[in-house]
């Protein structure tokens, strides 16, 4: 074999390398981004920052609920598992961005947060800041569902999917917890308006039997 022919081998063998490191970088188009994913991204990222900074405020307020010279291990309970459920809805939404193609993202500069001061609030005040909080949430989520649902077939976001994503992973719990909170709340309102010795006694029972219903 002469120096030619093996120049000519080299040179075959180096442009099939080149060719096949080329082919394997192309791959622009394919990732899991389709539909109108992208169009409802940053709201998608706002709410998973909203859920998280709600888990903390709620974990703070069932803790303080907790303390000896409150003890109302009822709101406690019912404080902890709002916490836990915006925990467990954020962790699925970070999850559903990576599966639709996109890294989970948090919004550094989002705020939403209302009451400042979360855990300085008596029962009927921290039910109130609860159902807003809830009610917050629901809202973000129906705003995102119909960016990405039939009813707004002819805008960028329309997004099957991720309106059926929100509608089982948040809408209808949300829609429950609003329920229970307000009837949570009318009740407590009824209770203190009594006198001081039936007001304690029945917010000591409501307390009590909040342990038992969740």
């Amino acid at each position: 074999m002469n120096l030619f022919s093996v120049l000519v081998i080299v040179g075959a063998t180096l442009a099939v390398s080149v060719s096949g490191q080329r082919r394997s970088a192309e791959v622009g188009p394919y990732t899991a981004q389709f539909s109108g994913y992208k169009y409802i991204q940053r709201d998608i990222t706002n709410m998973t920052t909203q859920l998280l900074s709600q888990n903390f405020d709620f974990l703070f307020l069932a803790a303080d609920f907790d303390r000896y010279h409150r003890d109302r291990p009822g709101f406690e309970q019912l404080y902890r598992e709002i916490a836990d459920q915006a925990w467990a809805d954020a962790i699925a939404l970070l999850q559903y961005q990576s599966r639709r193609g996109f890294p989970g993202q948090l919004d550094e500069s989002y705020l939403f947060r209302v009451n400042d001061h979360p855990r300085m609030t008596d029962e009927l005040g921290s039910l109130q800041m609860a159902l807003g909080e809830e009610k917050r949430v629901a809202e973000m989520a129906h705003a995102i569902h119909q960016k990405a649902s039939v009813a707004a077939e002819t805008a960028k976001g329309y997004d099957p999917d991720a309106a059926h994503f929100l509608d089982r992973q948040l809408i209808k719990r949300r829609s429950g917890s609003v329920r229970k909170l307000t009837g949570y709340i009318h009740i407590v309102n009824g209770l203190i308006n009594l006198d001081t010795v039936t007001r304690d006694m029945g917010l000591h029972l409501f307390d009590h039997s909040l342990k038992t219903v969740q």
